[in-house]
Protein backbone atom coordinates (compact mmCIF):
# COMPACT_ATOMS: atom_id res chain seq x y z
CA UNK A 1 0.00 0.00 0.00
CA UNK A 2 1.38 3.41 -0.97
CA UNK A 3 1.56 6.04 1.80
CA UNK A 4 -1.00 8.80 1.58
CA UNK A 5 0.25 11.90 -0.19
CA UNK A 6 0.29 15.02 1.97
CA UNK A 7 -1.36 17.95 0.21
CA UNK A 8 0.68 21.09 0.67
CA UNK A 9 1.70 24.49 -0.67
CA UNK A 10 5.22 25.50 -1.62
CA UNK A 11 6.12 29.10 -0.85
CA UNK A 12 8.96 30.75 -2.80
CA UNK A 13 9.88 33.90 -0.88
CA UNK A 14 12.44 36.61 -1.53
CA UNK A 15 12.86 39.35 1.06
CA UNK A 16 15.34 42.20 0.66
CA UNK A 17 15.92 44.71 3.50
CA UNK A 18 18.17 47.73 2.90
CA UNK A 19 19.23 50.36 5.43
CA UNK A 20 21.06 53.44 4.16
CA UNK A 21 22.76 55.92 6.51
CA UNK A 22 23.36 59.63 6.00
CA UNK A 23 26.90 59.33 7.38
CA UNK A 24 29.27 56.42 8.02
CA UNK A 25 28.15 54.42 11.08
CA UNK A 26 29.29 51.52 13.21
CA UNK A 27 26.78 48.70 13.50
CA UNK A 28 26.24 47.03 16.86
CA UNK A 29 25.76 43.23 16.89
CA UNK A 30 22.55 42.50 15.01
CA UNK A 31 20.03 39.71 15.60
CA UNK A 32 18.24 38.46 12.47
CA UNK A 33 15.07 36.38 12.50
CA UNK A 34 14.33 35.26 8.96
CA UNK A 35 14.72 31.48 9.14
CA UNK A 36 11.24 29.85 9.29
CA UNK A 37 10.16 27.72 12.21
CA UNK A 38 10.22 23.96 11.57
CA UNK A 39 7.29 22.09 13.13
CA UNK A 40 4.35 19.93 12.18
CA UNK A 41 2.78 22.64 10.06
CA UNK A 42 5.71 23.57 7.79
CA UNK A 43 9.22 22.60 6.75
CA UNK A 44 12.10 24.50 5.15
CA UNK A 45 13.05 23.15 1.71
CA UNK A 46 15.78 25.70 0.89
CA UNK A 47 17.20 28.81 2.54
CA UNK A 48 19.85 31.34 1.53
CA UNK A 49 20.96 34.42 3.49
CA UNK A 50 23.20 37.13 2.00
CA UNK A 51 24.49 40.02 4.12
CA UNK A 52 26.32 43.14 2.92
CA UNK A 53 28.72 44.36 4.07
CA UNK A 54 30.04 40.92 5.01
CA UNK A 55 29.99 40.47 8.80
CA UNK A 56 33.16 39.83 10.76
CA UNK A 57 31.46 36.98 12.63
CA UNK A 58 28.22 35.00 12.64
CA UNK A 59 26.47 32.82 15.23
CA UNK A 60 23.37 30.66 14.74
CA UNK A 61 21.21 29.77 17.74
CA UNK A 62 17.67 29.23 19.03
CA UNK A 63 16.23 31.80 21.42
CA UNK A 64 14.10 30.93 24.44
CA UNK A 65 10.96 30.88 22.28
CA UNK A 66 12.47 28.37 19.85
CA UNK A 67 13.02 30.92 17.05
CA UNK A 68 16.10 30.62 14.86
CA UNK A 69 18.37 33.65 15.32
CA UNK A 70 21.38 34.65 13.23
CA UNK A 71 23.67 36.90 15.27
CA UNK A 72 26.18 38.94 13.26
CA UNK A 73 28.79 41.53 14.13
CA UNK A 74 30.94 43.90 12.10
CA UNK A 75 34.29 45.65 12.05
CA UNK A 76 34.67 49.18 10.65
CA UNK A 77 32.16 51.71 9.33
CA UNK A 78 29.53 51.51 6.61
CA UNK A 79 26.87 53.67 4.97
CA UNK A 80 24.55 50.79 4.18
CA UNK A 81 23.35 47.46 5.59
CA UNK A 82 21.57 44.99 3.33
CA UNK A 83 19.97 41.63 4.06
CA UNK A 84 18.66 39.42 1.28
CA UNK A 85 16.83 36.20 2.03
CA UNK A 86 15.62 33.56 -0.39
CA UNK A 87 13.66 30.58 0.88
CA UNK A 88 11.37 27.75 -0.07
CA UNK A 89 8.93 26.62 2.60
CA UNK A 90 6.40 23.81 2.35
CA UNK A 91 3.24 24.21 4.42
CA UNK A 92 1.80 20.88 5.53
CA UNK A 93 -1.43 21.52 7.42
CA UNK A 94 -4.31 21.27 4.97
CA UNK A 95 -7.13 21.48 7.53
CA UNK A 96 -7.43 24.01 10.32
CA UNK A 97 -9.47 21.60 12.45
CA UNK A 98 -7.34 18.45 12.28
CA UNK A 99 -7.12 17.93 16.03
CA UNK A 100 -8.94 16.51 19.03
CA UNK A 101 -9.21 19.09 21.78
CA UNK A 102 -8.43 17.81 25.27
CA UNK A 103 -11.58 17.56 27.46
CA UNK A 104 -10.08 20.03 29.95
CA UNK A 105 -9.74 22.62 27.17
CA UNK A 106 -13.35 22.64 26.03
CA UNK A 107 -14.35 25.58 28.22
CA UNK A 108 -12.68 28.70 29.58
CA UNK A 109 -10.57 29.29 31.49
CA UNK A 110 -8.22 26.40 30.69
CA UNK A 111 -6.42 24.91 33.68
CA UNK A 112 -2.66 24.41 33.33
CA UNK A 113 -1.89 22.39 36.45
CA UNK A 114 0.86 20.34 34.75
CA UNK A 115 2.49 23.07 32.64
CA UNK A 116 1.87 26.25 34.63
CA UNK A 117 5.52 27.36 34.45
CA UNK A 118 5.71 26.91 30.67
CA UNK A 119 2.56 28.89 29.90
CA UNK A 120 3.08 31.70 32.43
CA UNK A 121 4.61 34.12 29.91
CA UNK A 122 1.74 33.49 27.47
CA UNK A 123 -0.88 34.34 30.10
CA UNK A 124 0.74 37.52 31.42
CA UNK A 125 -1.06 40.71 30.36
CA UNK A 126 1.45 43.50 29.81
CA UNK A 127 -1.30 45.98 28.92
CA UNK A 128 -4.13 44.87 31.23
CA UNK A 129 -7.07 47.25 30.83
CA UNK A 130 -10.60 47.05 32.21
CA UNK A 131 -12.18 47.83 28.83
CA UNK A 132 -10.40 44.92 27.13
CA UNK A 133 -11.17 42.62 30.08
CA UNK A 134 -14.88 43.47 29.85
CA UNK A 135 -14.91 43.10 26.07
CA UNK A 136 -13.34 39.64 26.23
CA UNK A 137 -15.64 38.54 29.05
CA UNK A 138 -18.72 39.65 27.12
CA UNK A 139 -17.69 37.65 24.06
CA UNK A 140 -16.87 34.64 26.21
CA UNK A 141 -20.17 34.65 28.04
CA UNK A 142 -22.10 35.07 24.77
CA UNK A 143 -20.85 31.60 23.72
CA UNK A 144 -21.17 30.00 27.17
CA UNK A 145 -17.37 30.10 27.58
CA UNK A 146 -16.93 27.51 24.83
CA UNK A 147 -13.23 27.74 23.87
CA UNK A 148 -13.42 27.27 20.10
CA UNK A 149 -16.60 29.32 19.72
CA UNK A 150 -14.97 32.15 21.69
CA UNK A 151 -11.93 32.13 19.40
CA UNK A 152 -14.12 32.08 16.30
CA UNK A 153 -16.34 34.88 17.62
CA UNK A 154 -13.35 37.03 18.60
CA UNK A 155 -11.65 36.47 15.25
CA UNK A 156 -14.74 37.31 13.20
CA UNK A 157 -15.57 40.35 15.35
CA UNK A 158 -12.12 41.91 14.91
CA UNK A 159 -12.27 41.19 11.19
CA UNK A 160 -15.76 42.52 10.60
CA UNK A 161 -16.01 45.43 13.05
CA UNK A 162 -12.49 46.90 12.85
CA UNK A 163 -10.88 48.88 10.04
CA UNK A 164 -7.59 47.39 8.85
CA UNK A 165 -4.86 49.92 8.09
CA UNK A 166 -1.25 49.66 6.90
CA UNK A 167 1.63 50.89 9.07
CA UNK A 168 5.03 49.84 7.79
CA UNK A 169 6.90 50.84 10.95
CA UNK A 170 6.31 51.38 14.65
CA UNK A 171 5.50 49.18 17.63
CA UNK A 172 2.02 47.67 18.01
CA UNK A 173 -0.66 49.85 19.55
CA UNK A 174 -1.83 49.17 23.09
CA UNK A 175 -4.82 46.75 22.99
CA UNK A 176 -7.10 49.27 24.71
CA UNK A 177 -6.30 51.90 22.06
CA UNK A 178 -7.07 49.50 19.21
CA UNK A 179 -10.31 48.47 20.91
CA UNK A 180 -11.35 52.10 21.45
CA UNK A 181 -10.51 53.38 17.97
CA UNK A 182 -11.71 50.25 16.15
CA UNK A 183 -8.80 50.36 13.70
CA UNK A 184 -5.29 48.96 13.44
CA UNK A 185 -2.66 47.20 11.36
CA UNK A 186 -2.30 43.43 11.41
CA UNK A 187 0.11 43.59 14.37
CA UNK A 188 -2.33 45.77 16.32
CA UNK A 189 -5.19 43.32 15.81
CA UNK A 190 -2.88 40.45 16.75
CA UNK A 191 -1.87 42.10 20.02
CA UNK A 192 -5.51 42.85 20.90
CA UNK A 193 -6.50 39.25 20.09
CA UNK A 194 -3.69 37.91 22.30
CA UNK A 195 -4.68 40.16 25.21
CA UNK A 196 -8.34 39.12 24.96
CA UNK A 197 -7.32 35.46 25.05
CA UNK A 198 -5.11 35.97 28.09
CA UNK A 199 -7.92 37.84 29.85
CA UNK A 200 -10.02 34.66 29.48
CA UNK A 201 -7.30 32.26 30.59
CA UNK A 202 -6.06 31.22 27.14
CA UNK A 203 -2.31 31.07 26.54
CA UNK A 204 -1.58 33.13 23.43
CA UNK A 205 1.39 34.59 21.56
CA UNK A 206 2.32 36.93 18.70
CA UNK A 207 3.43 35.42 15.38
CA UNK A 208 5.15 37.02 12.41
CA UNK A 209 5.84 35.75 8.91
CA UNK A 210 4.37 35.66 5.43
CA UNK A 211 0.92 34.97 4.02
CA UNK A 212 -0.30 33.69 0.68
CA UNK A 213 -2.62 36.70 0.38
CA UNK A 214 -3.09 38.43 -2.96
CA UNK A 215 -0.32 37.07 -5.15
CA UNK A 216 -1.00 39.75 -7.77
CA UNK A 217 -0.36 42.59 -5.34
CA UNK A 218 2.53 44.89 -6.27
CA UNK A 219 3.42 45.48 -2.62
CA UNK A 220 4.00 42.60 -0.21
CA UNK A 221 5.15 42.82 3.40
CA UNK A 222 5.61 40.79 6.54
CA UNK A 223 2.36 39.81 8.22
CA UNK A 224 1.40 39.31 11.87
CA UNK A 225 -1.28 37.21 13.55
CA UNK A 226 -2.03 35.56 16.93
CA UNK A 227 -1.47 31.95 17.95
CA UNK A 228 -3.28 30.20 20.80
CA UNK A 229 -2.12 27.14 22.73
CA UNK A 230 -4.87 24.50 22.86
CA UNK A 231 -4.19 21.31 24.84
CA UNK A 232 -4.65 18.47 22.40
CA UNK A 233 -3.97 20.70 19.40
CA UNK A 234 -0.82 22.66 20.25
CA UNK A 235 -0.22 26.16 18.92
CA UNK A 236 -2.89 27.18 16.41
CA UNK A 237 -3.18 30.42 14.46
CA UNK A 238 -6.08 32.74 13.73
CA UNK A 239 -5.94 35.75 11.42
CA UNK A 240 -8.29 38.58 12.40
CA UNK A 241 -7.05 40.60 9.41
CA UNK A 242 -8.71 38.03 7.12
CA UNK A 243 -11.20 36.42 9.49
CA UNK A 244 -10.26 32.74 9.40
CA UNK A 245 -8.39 30.04 11.33
CA UNK A 246 -5.05 29.14 9.78
CA UNK A 247 -4.02 25.98 8.01
CA UNK A 248 -1.54 26.15 5.11
CA UNK A 249 -1.77 29.77 3.93
CA UNK A 250 0.82 31.30 6.28
CA UNK A 251 4.55 30.77 6.87
CA UNK A 252 5.66 31.39 10.46
CA UNK A 253 9.09 32.95 10.88
CA UNK A 254 9.01 33.82 14.58
CA UNK A 255 6.52 33.55 17.45
CA UNK A 256 6.88 34.90 20.98
CA UNK A 257 4.99 36.03 24.05
CA UNK A 258 5.95 39.63 23.24
CA UNK A 259 5.82 41.14 19.77
CA UNK A 260 9.24 42.80 20.05
CA UNK A 261 10.85 39.36 20.32
CA UNK A 262 9.78 38.53 16.75
CA UNK A 263 11.44 41.49 15.00
CA UNK A 264 13.25 40.37 11.83
CA UNK A 265 16.15 42.75 12.53
CA UNK A 266 17.13 44.06 15.96
CA UNK A 267 20.23 46.07 16.71
CA UNK A 268 21.56 49.61 16.71
CA UNK A 269 24.10 51.85 15.00
CA UNK A 270 26.43 54.59 16.18
CA UNK A 271 27.35 57.62 14.12
CA UNK A 272 27.65 61.36 14.63
CA UNK A 273 24.28 62.91 13.67
CA UNK A 274 23.59 59.94 11.38
CA UNK A 275 20.05 59.03 10.33
CA UNK A 276 18.78 55.93 8.56
CA UNK A 277 16.29 55.13 5.80
CA UNK A 278 14.72 51.69 5.46
CA UNK A 279 13.63 50.17 2.15
CA UNK A 280 12.35 46.65 1.66
CA UNK A 281 10.96 44.41 -1.03
CA UNK A 282 9.06 41.15 -0.53
CA UNK A 283 8.16 38.79 -3.37
CA UNK A 284 6.04 35.68 -2.82
CA UNK A 285 5.07 32.93 -5.23
CA UNK A 286 3.00 29.93 -4.15
CA UNK A 287 2.73 26.57 -5.90
CA UNK A 288 0.38 23.67 -5.14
Amino acid sequence: MKPARIASLLFNIQHRTHYSYSHPVRLSPQQLRFYPRCDGSQRVVAYQLNINPAPQGQNEYLDLEGNHVTQIWFDGETQYFEIEVKMQVQTLRKSASDFMLAPTAMHLPIRHDQDSICVAAYLERSWADDAVTAFAAQLSMSVDRDTLRFLDRLNRYLHEEFIQIHRHSGAPQAPAFTLQTRHGACRDLAVLFVDCCRAEGLAARFASGYQKGDLQSDRRDLHAWPEVYLPGAGWRGWDPTHGFMLADTHVVIAAAANAEDTLPVSGAFEGSNASSVLNFDVQIQVED
